[in-house]
């Protein structure tokens, strides 16, 4: 059976997130997290606080990486035993 001898199948999640919403989330994310940073770093007159927040934020910019290769993983995993079964 060839590839044109299929029926056409789409996947579809629940709730895609917007593309707006997507790119926002990636712009003004880690910008917010800076500012926060240096604002509180400001106030309490600790540049350590700097440092100690840019590593916090690293941190959770390489755990939130790997959750979204898990979970691109899973969807990829989904759409093909979605495709098998159509």
């Amino acid at each position: 059976m060839s590839d044109t001898d299929r029926p056409s199948v789409r996947f579809e999640p629940l709730r895609p997130a917007s593309r707006g919403r997507l790119i926002a989330a990636l712009i003004f994310g880690p910008i917010l997290w800076l500012i926060a940073l240096i604002v509180v770093a400001w106030l309490v007159a600790y540049t350590w606080a700097i440092e100690l927040g840019l590593l916090v934020a690293l941190a959770s910019f390489v755990v939130s990486l790997f959750v979204l290769a898990l979970l691109r993983d899973g969807r990829r995993r989904e759409e093909r035993d979605y495709a098998a079964r159509g």
